[in-house]
């Protein structure tokens, strides 16, 4: 995979676009059961505004970032981290 991302004409490797419930204990420094819970909790948010919900135990990461006040690259640098 890292040889792809390398390869010429690419651009970028692609972004993760949602958090995961290691994801979120990690940046709000909360359990596994409070985690899921505020998955759940955005996603509920995203299709009551017509946005798009995630299943699966993942979240839209720029909601959750906006709920909470986190820049976005503090985000993505976590979600990084734990992809490793």
């Amino acid at each position: 995979m890292g040889a792809l991302t390398e390869a010429p004409g690419v651009l970028c490797a692609a972004l993760t676009t949602y958090v995961t419930p290691v994801d979120v204990m990690d940046l709000l420094g909360c359990k596994l059961s409070k985690a899921y819970g505020t998955i759940r909790a955005i996603n509920e948010f995203a299709r009551q505004n017509n946005q798009f919900g995630y299943d699966g135990g993942k979240a839209s990461k720029y909601i959750f970032a906006d709920k909470f006040g986190i820049p976005i690259d503090v985000v993505d640098s976590i979600i990084e981290k734990n992809k490793k």
